[in-house]
């Protein structure tokens, strides 16, 4: 910063140009303080997601246990075309269910995600329903 203190040497308002250059050379130091530390805790979350990804892989994605009701009612929903297919009673006389074991079937199914419950008490396959459907050759 030498020249550029020598060209300022002959101006007259030289004081307030070096004041503005103190400030922003701070402001510069600080950015690059802020960068450092930044770089430093991208470089800790790098280390963190892959440790991670390696605890998943470790233990892998499994499906839930479902029971032989669980999985008739997935297929079901996979199977069904209409929205009065898709509420209680359709399952519960198809499948030949006690309304309280398609209650409880149901229940874990919504709870794993497997299965939406809309408002009018109709149900459709979730995203996760439809692989757990695709991966277990039931589509």
């Amino acid at each position: 910063m030498g020249l550029f203190d020598d060209i300022l040497k002959g101006l007259p308002a030289n004081a307030v140009l070096r004041e503005q250059i103190t400030q922003l050379n701070a402001q510069k130091a600080a950015t690059e303080t802020e960068n450092a530390i930044l770089k430093d805790d991208l470089r800790h979350a790098k280390v963190e997601i892959a440790k991670l990804k390696k605890q998943i892989e470790e233990h892998g994605y499994s499906d839930p246990d479902f029971d032989d009701v669980e999985t008739r009612i997935l297929s079901a929903l996979g199977d069904s075309d209409s929205e009065n297919e898709r509420i209680a009673s359709w399952f519960i006389f198809i499948l030949n269910l006690h309304p309280e074991r398609f209650n409880y079937a149901i229940e874990r199914l919504i709870e794993f995600d497997f299965v939406n419950k809309h408002a009018d008490d109709s149900y459709s396959l979730a995203q996760k329903g439809r692989g757990y459907l695709v991966r277990n050759n039931l589509l």
